[in-house]
This record gives C-alpha cells, sequence and structure tokens, in this order.
C-alpha cells in the first residue's frame, strides 16, 4: 500500500467516525411522553353592562313603576376545570359580586310619569352563586376561541335604595332591601390570549382566558315595605353584557 493510498483510507475513516459522533450528538433522547390537559384551579374575575327590566313598588295606594340607566356588575371568582371529556371541557366556580343600576325615572300607575330631574335612587344588589359550565374546545385554526354555556344558581339581595321624586316635598318613597334565590345562564366564547400570538412576553398573562357573553339574571317575589307602611313584591330581571378573565394554575 502507497503513502498516498494510507492516507486517504485514513481521512475516510476520520471522516466517517466525526460523522457519526456527530449524529449521535443530535440524536435526542427517549423519555416519557407528557400530555397537556387544560384542567386545573383558576382565579378570575367579572364585569358587565347591565340593563335591568322595571321594577316597582306600592305607595300610598298606587304602584310606582321605576326605570333604571343602564348598570354594571363586578365580580371574582374561583373555580376548577376538569380538562377534555370527550368533545367538551366542563368546569364548576364560585362567584361573588356587587351591581348597582341608578334610576332614570318613576311613573306611578294612572298617573303622574316623574323625569329623570325629578327622580333620584338606585338598585343595589349583593350576589352569590355556584356555577358550572361546558367549555366547547373548537381545535385547529380556531383552537385559541372555545365558546361556553353555562349559568349558576344562588342568592341575592336586592336594595331599592332611597328611590323618590323630588317634587312637592314627597321625597323619598322607598328604602328597603330582601334576600331571594336567584339564577343566571350564559353564554359567550373564552379567547386564549397568548395563543392568539398577543402579549407573548407577558408572563403573567400564561394561562390567561379572556371571556366575553352574554348573562340573564332572575330572581322572584323581593318583599318590600314602603315608607309609609306599604308592602309589595317585585321581581329582578336583568340582561348584559359580560367580560371577564380566567387564569389556570
Amino acid at each position: 500500500m502507497t503513502r498516498f493510498t494510507s492516507i486517504l483510507l485514513a481521512g475516510v475513516v476520520f471522516a466517517a467516525t466525526g460523522s457519526i459522533v456527530r449524529a449521535a450528538d443530535l440524536t435526542e433522547p427517549v423519555g416519557p411522553v407528557v400530555v397537556e390537559t387544560n384542567g386545573g384551579f383558576y382565579l378570575g374575575s367579572v364585569s358587565s353592562l347591565t340593563f335591568l327590566d322595571d321594577t316597582s313598588f306600592d305607595f300610598g295606594g298606587a304602584t310606582v313603576k321605576t326605570d333604571y340607566d343602564v348598570g354594571y356588575y363586578t365580580g371574582v371568582r374561583a373555580g376548577y376545570s376538569f380538562g377534555e371529556m370527550g368533545f367538551v371541557t366542563p368546569r364548576i366556580e364560585l362567584e361573588v359580586g356587587m351591581g348597582n343600576a341608578s334610576v332614570d325615572h318613576h311613573r306611578v300607575s294612572g298617573g303622574p310619569s316623574f323625569d329623570s330631574i325629578d327622580s333620584f335612587g338606585d338598585a343595589r344588589t349583593i350576589q352569590g352563586y355556584v356555577n358550572g359550565y361546558l367549555d366547547i374546545p373548537l381545535g385547529g385554526a380556531l383552537s385559541a376561541i372555545t365558546p361556553y354555556v353555562g349559568g349558576g344558581a344562588g342568592v341575592m339581595n336586592l336594595e331599592l335604595r332611597r328611590q323618590g321624586v323630588a317634587v312637592a316635598g314627597a321625597g323619598t318613597l322607598m328604602d328597603d332591601d330582601d334576600t331571594r334565590f336567584a339564577y343566571h345562564l350564559d353564554a359567550g366564547v373564552g379567547i386564549n390570549i397568548q395563543e392568539l400570538g398577543l402579549f407573548t412576553n407577558f408572563a403573567l398573562l400564561t394561562n390567561t382566558t379572556f371571556d366575553i357573553g352574554y348573562r340573564f339574571t332572575a330572581a322572584d317575589n323581593f318583599s318590600f315595605t314602603a315608607r309609609d307602611g306599604s308592602r309589595s313584591e317585585t321581581d329582578f330581571r336583568s340582561h348584559a353584557v359580560m367580560v371577564g378573565f380566567r387564569k389556570t394554575f
């Protein structure tokens, strides 16, 4: 074997050995497969613009009906998501919040209507619920958007606070509160913010979902006593545009 042939053979062996070493370095060790889940505990908040239906109370032998401006509701919530179960992801939560709507005007049955300048007062609520929801993951290109349906049941304290008219010395006609069973029905979508490619550098928003939807809230047979001693009952009905955040831990 000539010296040239020996050198060439040694070069081929060296190159082959280097290729094998580099290939081994590029090979990742095989480990256990980790299955990600979207379940877990979460904390969040919820807020809304609320459109409250008319309430009413009796005073002086007449019924006073009250119309309200657009109100608000804000609350906090804590829950648990069970992760995907087939086509849905169930979750449960506890929610506590407060709401308010100012009086726009009062009108007396068979009598006058007092405009917003002469009418005053508001309707205040404290609400607490046990909620249940079904998230419906879409997957694919729409995986960042998850529709949901659900609702809750609990209690509501409704206060018709200092409601009256500022004419003819009438003043405050109603200032009373009562607590009753309440429920709400919800539907909307949850949006995974970072999965949309937004705020990806903010660790605080990891596993954070932005909710937007509709809520119908109802409670019946609140009993009130007016300033003149008249007793009457009224129902609570509201429609709301809800927004909120949920962060899963």
